[in-house]
C-alpha cells in the first residue's frame, strides 16, 4: 500500500510540472542556474621561522590529517644521479629517524592505526600524517622527526635502489606508458630536465651522503607548507604546530634553478617499433601553457569543446562517427612552473593508423578554422562547472587545492573565481586561444606499433626518426682487465687448476648431474624457504622443480625450447628466457669443468684477492654469452664468483656475488654444498645442498611437456 501511495505521489508531482518541461529531445531541456557553491577558506599563519600553516576544521569524523609540501623536486637533481630525489623521498620514511629505525617506526604507527609517508615529485616534496584525533600529540612529534631528522639507513637505501632498478627493467613493458613517456621527451627536448630518465648507472651512483646533502639543502621550515584538516580546535592546533616546528631554524631560501624547455619548436615524425601489439598508439602535440597564463580559462573551455567528454569533437567524430578508436582525447596542457605538454592521443587498429592520424590532425586544425558553436560552448562550460563541484567534495580536497595554488603562487582567490572566470569565456575567446595555442604545423607525431601492419607507411607524414628505447646495461663494478698474452696465460693456468680440482681427471665423462637443495630467499625484509630439485643433462637439457609455499613450480628447457608449469597448468617459455637459461649454464662450476676445452672458452687473469681470509687468484671466464669472475684458491676451489644477471624476482639487471663453501667429494668430483648469494650488495639467498648425484639415471619424460 505504501509503495502505491509513493507511486501516486510521484505521478501527481510529474503531472503538475509546467507544459514547457515536456520536451522531445534531451538537448532541449532547460536547467535552472547553478546554485552558488561556497568554498571554505583555510586559516593561514606563518611561524617566525617562515613555515606556513593552513588549517581547516572538519568535525565529521575523529580524524586528523597533516600534509606538508616542501620546495624541492626531482627536476633539480644532477643528471648523473637521476632518481636521487625519488629515492630520498622514499628512504626519508623507510630509513627511520635518529630515535627509531624504519621497522620500529612501522610497528609504532601500525599499533596506533596511524601512518606517516613521504615522497618527492617533479617540483615538490611531500609528507603526510594520518591519525586518530586523540593520538595527535603522540604522532605529531614522529612526523616532525621524519621531516627534520631522517636517518637514511643504508639497508633501506639499497632496497630502494633495487626497487628503482626493477622499475627501469619494466619501463618498456606497458605500451601506453612507453608512448606517453617518449612523447613527453620529444616535446620538452633532450636538454630538458623533464626528459631525463633513471638508468641503472644513475641509480648506482646514489649514496647515503647524497641523500643527507639533499635533505640539508632543501628541508628548512621557510621552504615548507603545512596543512591540517580534521577534528581539532584551530587555536589549539596552531599552538601545537608552533611548539613542534618552532625550534627548527630557518635556512637558505629555495634555489632550485631554471627548468629548461625549447625556445623554438620543430615538427617531426617519430616511430617506435613494437611488434607484439595489434594497435597503433598515436600522440600528436607540442608545448602548452602555464597556469599563470591570462588565457588559462578560455583554454580550459576550448579543451572541453575539442577533447573533453562524450560530446567533444574528438570523441564524437573520431570515435562515434568514424569508429577509429575506443577512446580519443586531447588538450592544451598547463604546468605550474613550466609549460605543460599539448597532447592529442588515441589508439587505433594497426590497419587504420594512417586514417586515424589524418582524422586527429583534421580535428585539431578544425578547432582553428571551425569556431565553436553556441551549443558546444554552453555544453563545455556546463560540463566544466558541474564537475568542478565534485573536485571539492571534502574539506581535505579543498585544503589540498588551496595549498597547491599557494605553493605555486596562484592568486588567493583562484578557486573562488574559477566559476565566474569560466562563465565569462566567450566564443570569440575560444576562437582566439585556438588560433594562438594550437600549432598543428609545428606538432610532433609519435606512433608506436607494428609497422608492417599499418595501412600506409608512416613516412607519408614526413621523414621518420626511429627512437631507440633500449635500456642501457648497469655499470660493471669490477675493474677492467688488461688483455695480454701474459694475462691470458695466467688465466688459463688458474682455470686449469680449478677445473682439474672440481672436474677430476675425466670431466668429459660428465653426462648429467642432479642436486636437491634447501634455499632460503630474502626479499624486502621477508624470508621464504624453497626446496629446489635441479637436473642437467649435458649439454643443455634443464629441469628445475621448486617447492614453494604457494605450490610447486616447474621450469623445463630442452632442445632450444622451454615451458613452465604451476600445478596442472603449463605455458610456453618466451624464447629470450630460454636462451638466458641456456647461456647461464656457462657460469655453473661443473659445466665449466665439463667444457674446459671448448674452443669458445676464454680465461683471463684478473688480479688477486681474498675470501674469508683465504688468498685466491681472480680469473674472468667467458663461455658463450656467459661471463663471470672466479676467485680460485691454491687448491683449485672457487671461493667466490661475481657476474651480472637478471634479478629473479624484480627482472632488473643486478651485480651478483656468490660465495661457495663446504666442498664435498661426489663420485670423484668436488661439489660445493653451501652457497650464499648477494645481489647489488644485499643478501638474497642462502643455499644448503641436501644431495648431489653424478650421472644419475634421468627419465627422458621429465623434459616432455604434458598434453593439454
Amino acid at each position: 500500500m505504501m509503495r502505491l501511495c509513493s507511486l501516486l505521489a510521484l505521478i501527481i508531482t510529474l503531472a503538475a510540472l509546467p507544459a514547457a518541461a515536456q520536451v522531445d529531445d534531451h538537448s532541449d531541456i532547460e536547467f535552472p542556474p547553478l546554485a552558488e557553491f561556497e568554498i571554505p577558506s583555510p586559516a593561514v599563519y606563518e611561524l617566525d621561522n617562515g613555515l606556513k600553516i593552513f588549517l581547516i576544521e572538519d568535525h565529521e569524523l575523529p580524524l586528523v590529517q597533516i600534509t606538508a609540501r616542501i620546495r624541492t623536486g626531482s627536476l633539480y637533481e644532477p643528471a648523473a644521479k637521476t632518481g636521487l630525489a625519488g629515492i630520498m623521498g622514499e628512504v626519508q620514511r623507510t630509513g627511520g629517524t635518529r630515535s627509531m629505525s624504519g621497522d620500529e617506526l612501522d610497528e609504532f604507527l601500525e599499533s596506533r592505526a596511524a601512518s606517516v609517508e613521504t615522497s618527492i615529485g617533479n617540483t615538490v616534496g611531500f609528507a603526510m600524517m594520518d591519525t586518530l584525533a586523540e593520538d595527535v600529540d603522540e604522532i605529531l612529534p614522529v612526523f616532525v622527526e621524519v621531516l627534520r631528522y631522517p636517518e637514511f639507513s643504508e639497508d633501506k637505501l639499497e632496497l630502494a635502489k633495487v626497487q628503482a632498478n626493477s622499475a627501469i627493467a619494466r619501463r618498456n613493458d606497458d605500451v601506453n606508458s612507453l608512448t606517453s613517456r617518449e612523447f613527453s621527451r620529444l616535446v620538452y627536448g633532450e636538454d630538458s630536465q623533464l626528459s631525463r630518465m633513471e638508468e641503472y648507472a644513475t641509480i648506482d651512483a646514489i649514496t647515503r651522503e647524497d641523500l643527507i646533502a639533499w635533505h640539508a639543502k632543501y628541508y628548512h621550515p621557510n621552504n615548507i607548507y603545512v596543512g591540517v584538516v580534521g577534528d581539532f580546535d584551530s587555536a589549539e592546533m596552531k599552538r601545537k604546530l608552533a611548539e613542534a616546528f618552532g625550534s627548527w631554524p630557518a635556512g637558505p631560501s629555495f634555489g632550485g634553478g631554471e627548468i629548461q624547455v625549447p625556445s623554438e619548436e620543430e615538427p617531426g615524425v617519430y616511430f617506435i617499433e613494437k611488434s607484439d601489439v595489434t594497435q597503433a598508439n598515436i600522440r600528436i602535440g607540442h608545448l602548452g601553457i602555464t597556469y599563470h597564463n591570462p588565457d588559462y580559462f578560455p583554454v580550459v573551455v576550448m579543451n572541453e569543446v575539442l577533447g573533453g567528454g562524450f560530446s567533444a569533437r574528438l570523441f564524437s567524430r573520431i570515435r562515434s562517427e568514424k569508429g577509429l578508436a575506443y577512446g580519443v582525447r586531447g588538450r592544451v596542457g598547463a604546468g605550474f612552473l613550466h609549460p605543460g605538454a599539448t597532447t592529442f592521443s588515441m589508439q587505433t587498429k594497426s590497419e587504420s593508423m594512417g586514417e586515424a592520424v589524418d582524422a586527429l590532425f583534421k580535428e585539431v586544425r578544425g578547432m582553428i578554422t571551425e569556431p565553436a558553436t553556441e551549443k558546444e560552448l554552453q555544453l563545455a562550460k556546463d560540463s566544466i562547472l558541474n564537475s568542478f563541484v565534485f573536485n571539492y567534495a571534502s574539506k581535505a580536497q579543498v585544503l589540498g587545492q588551496q595549498m597547491l595554488f599557494s605553493y605555486y603562487g596562484l592568486p588567493d582567490d583562484f578557486l573562488e573565481k574559477y566559476r565566474s572566470n569560466i562563465e565569462q569565456v566567450t566564443g570569440a575567446d575560444v576562437q582566439r586561444v585556438a588560433e594562438t595555442y594550437l600549432h598543428p604545423d609545428k606538432a610532433k607525431l609519435l606512433v608506436v606499433g607494428k609497422a608492417e601492419d599499418f595501412d600506409r607507411p608512416l613516412s607519408s607524414f614526413g621523414k621518420v626518426t626511429e627512437l631507440d628505447i633500449a635500456i642501457p646495461p648497469p655499470p660493471v663494478r669490477e675493474a677492467a682487465i688488461e688483455l695480454t698474452d701474459e694475462t691470458r696465460a695466467a688465466g688459463a693456468e688458474i682455470l686449469a687448476r680449478m677445473t682439474s680440482a672440481i672436474g677430476g681427471e675425466t670431466p668429459q665423462a660428465l653426462e648429467a648431474f642432479r642436486t636437491v637443495d634447501e634455499v632460503v630467499v630474502s626479499m624486502q625484509g621477508q624470508s621464504m624457504a624453497i626446496r629446489q630439485d635441479f637436473v642437467l643433462v649435458f649439454p643443455d637439457r634443464i629441469r628445475v622443480t621448486l617447492q614453494m609455499p604457494m605450490g610447486e613450480q616447474v621450469m623445463v628447457v630442452s632442445e632450444g625450447q622451454g615451458f613452465q608449469m604451476m600445478g596442472p597448468q603449463s605455458r610456453e617459455m618466451p624464447p629470450d628466457q630460454v636462451q638466458r637459461q641456456i647461456s647461464d649454464l656457462g657460469r655453473n662450476l661443473l659445466y665449466l669443468a665439463r667444457y674446459r676445452d671448448a674452443p669458445d672458452l676464454e680465461a683471463v687473469a684478473a688480479g688477486s684477492g681474498e675470501v674469508d681470509g683465504t688468498a685466491c687468484g681472480w680469473v674472468q671466464v667467458t663461455l658463450g654469452e656467459a661471463v663471470s669472475r672466479l676467485c680460485v684458491d691454491g687448491e683449485g676451489m672457487v671461493r667466490k664468483q661475481t657476474y651480472q644477471s637478471t634479478h629473479p624476482f624484480t627482472g632488473a639487471p643486478g651485480n651478483f656475488e656468490v660465495v661457495f663453501s663446504d666442498y664435498r667429494e661426489v663420485d670423484g668430483y668436488l661439489v660445493p654444498h653451501r652457497q650464499t648469494t648477494r645481489i647489488d650488495g644485499v643478501e638474497f639467498a642462502s643455499l644448503t645442498r641436501q644431495s648431489a648425484e653424478i650421472n644419475p639415471e634421468i627419465d627422458a619424460s621429465l623434459f616432455e611437456r604434458p598434453a593439454a
